[in-house]
């Protein structure tokens, strides 16, 4: 598909928010975001850690709970009767 030839001479958008990037790698942005949208970023970028670290933790609490309703009760036959002074 050829490219168009004719530009169309409307006026042109107003630029609302810009990022430059500095030769060190910063980024800056400007205006400069409220705090709200900072945080709201920062939980962004570490939403899928938090996820994960609640799964596992969910899985371990749950895998207590198990445990305790076990008690140990299925390996209640197998004790054995030592003899005295032993351990």
């Amino acid at each position: 598909m050829p490219l168009p030839t004719r530009i169309s001479r409307g006026s042109p958008k107003p630029v609302r928010r810009f990022e430059v990037i500095a030769p060190d790698g910063r980024v800056f942005q400007f205006p400069r975001p409220s705090l709200l949208q900072r945080l709201l970023t920062l939980f962004r970028h570490h939403a899928d850690t938090a996820v994960i670290s609640t799964a596992v933790l969910a899985l371990v609490y749950v895998a207590g709970l198990a445990a305790q309703a076990l008690d140990g009760s299925p390996f209640g036959a197998c004790d054995l009767m030592l003899p005295p002074g032993t351990s």
